[in-house]
This record gives C-alpha cells, sequence and structure tokens, in this order.
C-alpha cells in the first residue's frame, strides 16, 4: 500500500450502477434501513488507498446523505465557515466544532490556508454507529467542483476526538492540494505529512502537551530521514517517529527562507512529487551533501528549544520572543538582520506574507503559556504581525512602540524579580529573616489579544 493518499480517477460509473466495491470499502457509509437507495449511485470515485473518494455530478454528496436521515440534524460552523459539521448530537457538533476551529487556527500557517476558508466549507457529518459500516473510523469525499465532504463514525453521539482530529486533518490537506492542483489525477497526503500535521495541530493547540513532546524527545535519538519518509500506511505506530515528525515539520519551515522552500514542498508532495526527492531538490543548498547531519542538528534544536513550554521562566519567555521577532534576508549572498520596519516596506514579499502568517500561528499558540512579565509584549508582537500583514502603517506603528514599552518593563520586572529572589537566598544562608520586600513595581494590566487587527481590511 503505498505511503501516500494516491488519488486516481476512474471511469464514470453510471447512475443504475453504482460502484460495485462502494458497500465493502473500509468507511463506505450504506443507508440504515434495508432497500434504500445508494446515496452514490451516479458519482465518479476516486481510490484513496484502498477507501473511495466520491465525485459528485450535480447535487452535493452531503445533499444526497442527508436524504437518509429521519431526523433532522444539528448544524453548526467553525467562525469563518472554514468547517460545516453536522450530527444528531449537540454536544458532539459542538465539541467536532472546537477540535476543527482549533485544527484550522494551528495548520493555517503551516500548510497557508486562505484567511477566509475555500470558497466551499469542507462539510462534515458525524454518523451513529448504526447507519456505518467497514472497518474505517471516517470517510473522506472529493465533490465536483472541488469540495470536500468528510462522514465521521460517531459512536455514542461523540466522536472520538484522536479519530476526528485525523480526519479533519486528512480532509484539510486534500483540500489544500485540490485547491492548488485543481481534481486531476496524481494528488496524494503523504503519511509523513499527515501525521505531522496532527501532531502540529494537537501540540500547538495545547502548550503543557507540546512541553511533554519536547521533555520526552530531548534523551532520544532523531530516527532517520529515510524512515520518516518511507512510512506505510497501515504500519504499526512507532512512537520515536511519531515525536520526530512534529520536529521535522518545524525545521523544514524553519529553513524556508525568502525562497519559500516549504511552501513549495508542501505543494510538490501534495501534487504526487516523492517527498524524499522533493526534500533534496529544495532544500540540497542548505544541507549540501549530508542531509542526515542536517536533519540531527534541527532535531535536537527544534525539540530543546523551540518549544514554548508552560511555566517557562522568564528568561526563556524573553528569548523565546526574541527568535520570532529576529528576521534575516539574503544581500548579495550575504545573510543580515532585518529591522521590524524593513520587513514592514517589505510585506508584500510572498515570503514575508508566509512568515508572518507562521508567526502569528505560533505566537496564538504560545500566548497561554508566556511568562506574565513578557504577555504584554507577546501581545504587542502579535499586533505587528498583523498590522504589516494588512499593510497598515499606523497600527503598524503604534504597536512597535507598545512592544519596544513591553518589553522594557518586563526586562525591568525581571531585574526586579530576580533581586528580591537573591535577597531571600542570602537571607536563607545567613539565618537572619527575610524582609517582606516586592519589587517596586507590578505588571501593567494585562492586555487581551485582540479580536481582528485593527488595519481596514480586519481579518
Amino acid at each position: 500500500m503505498p505511503a501516500g493518499l494516491a488519488l486516481v480517477l476512474r471511469a464514470a460509473t453510471p447512475a443504475s450502477n453504482p460502484p460495485a466495491s462502494a458497500s465493502s470499502s473500509p468507511g463506505a457509509l450504506e443507508p440504515g434501513k434495508a432497500g434504500a437507495a445508494d446515496p452514490t449511485a451516479g458519482l465518479r470515485v476516486m481510490n484513496v488507498d484502498g477507501n473511495l473518494w466520491f465525485i459528485g455530478s450535480s447535487a452535493s454528496l452531503a445533499d444526497k446523505v442527508k436524504a437518509h436521515d429521519a431526523v433532522t440534524p444539528f448544524v453548526a460552523s467553525t467562525l469563518k465557515d472554514q468547517f460545516e459539521i453536522s450530527g444528531h448530537s449537540s454536544d458532539g457538533v459542538r465539541h467536532s466544532v472546537a477540535i476543527a476551529e482549533e485544527v484550522w487556527a494551528t495548520l493555517a500557517g503551516p500548510l497557508l490556508l486562505p484567511r477566509d476558508g475555500f470558497p466551499s466549507p469542507i462539510a462534515v457529518r458525524l454518523v451513529a454507529p448504526e447507519l456505518w459500516k467497514g472497518d474505517a473510523s471516517f470517510q473522506p469525499f472529493a465533490e465536483m467542483g472541488g469540495r470536500v465532504s468528510l462522514t465521521v463514525r460517531s459512536p455514542a453521539d461523540m466522536p472520538d476526538l484522536t479519530i476526528l482530529r485525523r480526519a479533519l486533518v486528512q480532509a484539510l490537506l486534500m483540500q489544500r492540494a485540490i485547491a492548488w492542483h485543481g481534481s486531476v489525477p496524481g494528488l496524494k497526503v503523504p503519511l509523513w505529512l499527515e501525521d505531522a500535521c496532527v501532531a502540529w495541530s494537537l501540540t500547538h493547540g495545547q502548550t503543557a502537551l507540546l512541553d511533554a513532546w519536547q521533555q520526552e524527545s530531548a534523551g532520544a535519538a532523531p530516527p532517520p530521514l529515510a524512515s520518516l519518509f518511507g512510512r506505510q500506511r497501515g504500519e504499526p505506530v512507532i512512537r520515536s517517529q511519531e515525536l520526530a515528525l512534529l520536529w521535522l515539520m518545524g525545521y523544514l519551515q524553519s529553513e524556508s527562507g525568502p525562497e519559500l522552500r516549504w511552501p513549495s514542498l508542501v505543494q510538490s508532495v501534495l501534487g504526487g512529487e516523492d517527498s524524499a526527492r522533493a526534500v533534496r531538490r529544495l532544500y540540497a543548498g542548505i544541507f549540501r551533501s549530508d542531509p542526515e547531519l542536517w536533519w540531527q542538528v534541527g532535531y535536537y534544536s527544534q525539540c530543546r528549544l523551540n518549544a514554548l513550554a508552560s511555566g517557562q521562566t522568564a528568561a526563556n519567555t524573553r528569548i523565546w520572543l526574541a527568535e520570532r521577532a529576529r528576521w534575516t534576508a539574503l544581500r548579495a549572498n550575504t545573510e543580515v538582520g532585518l529591522t521590524l520596519d524593513e520587513v514592514f516596506g517589505a510585506h508584500l514579499e510572498p515570503w514575508v506574507q508566509a512568515e508572518l502568517n507562521l508567526r502569528l500561528n505560533q505566537l496564538h499558540a504560545g500566548l497561554d503559556a508566556t511568562h506574565p512579565f513578557y504577555r504584554n509584549a507577546a501581545v504587542s508582537l502579535g499586533r505587528i504581525y498583523e498590522a504589516a500583514m494588512v499593510g497598515n502603517h499606523r497600527s503598524f506603528a503604534t504597536a512597535l512602540a507598545d512592544l519596544n514599552r513591553d518589553i522594557a518593563d518586563g526586562r525591568e520586572l525581571e531585574q526586579a524579580a530576580n533581586a528580591a529572589l537573591d535577597k531571600l537566598e542570602q537571607n536563607a544562608i545567613s539565618g537572619s529573616t527575610p524582609p517582606n520586600d516586592r519589587p517596586d513595581q507590578s505588571p501593567a494590566t494585562v492586555k487581551p489579544w485582540p479580536a481582528a487587527p485593527s488595519g481596514p481590511h480586519g481579518r
């Protein structure tokens, strides 16, 4: 079985003769009543690693399947209609919407997702066990016109959130592939990229979990790149590979550069190019002749330095913010640092837009774990990037001034706290009673993350 979800168009199937394999396909949806019409009749089929992606002809597949329901489902959408979710349990739909919003928010930067969603939302339907047959727990569908639909088995009126996350990620990757390449033969979702996106969305939506993965990975050796790219569907999950794929995804993004290597890689492998070959083609100028050494360096840098753990010290948070405020570019084959004003001046460049989107998502994901001394600085840095994305110079200048003040305030609080701790330690050593001292200043009111940038275009 191939490592990717290769899509191969078959010949159109007459309406009177539905695909023979549809009822036996893993995850194929069947009507709940005997003798009911097959909702997939008249649809063309894409073969997806043994599952069937149905391509609708006139009416959407979601409408065809809905006709089999005797009970009106609950329907809800994510904030900007990226996903539309229906099911017979309000709790199940509500929890699914929360997971879908998290998946979209955490993968918006890495996958360059459109800010306002795709032209049509990804339709997700939670299916009761009595209407479901087959071993698979979810079934994606690619419809005519480029829309992706998804059915997920939802036992006891509540979907398994781990399975739901993977189903949403797989559907999102396929929608990203179709948006880039169209509904053509040869598209595939590589298993390594799917696993990496599942891990990314899980850990960047839950920063405490990101810290746990970081600690678990620190003492392990990185698996070879060939073993990561060569994973096959159906093989047992190897924990070391699962951890490594998270850091591989982060490292490939950090090495993207002005050449936009990471976006080019994602687009190429979703279009069908071999993943190992695409990495060699796009990143060869960085790792020269030894990709494994390059990967080992990246593995440890990602799992030891780039994760923001909950309960970070003020110093570590300051370093984390500095990394996300540092910009470099090549000038005359020399790497130089860019000021934030220079970044704003180049905000229309595609690589700058992609990097701004990525860093915004990192700031959003790590905000809850930032040290209180530097939380305001993190918010101000996010406002800078939001203003830069829409080209609002007034908002950018205001946020930049706020950032400089917030960093100075944070450093002052950090130094005062360190001095107070040093005094307590000295008193403990000398045996004297510690004075009831406090830093002279307290943090300013913590600023909430703005719901939308103050630029003219919004989000």
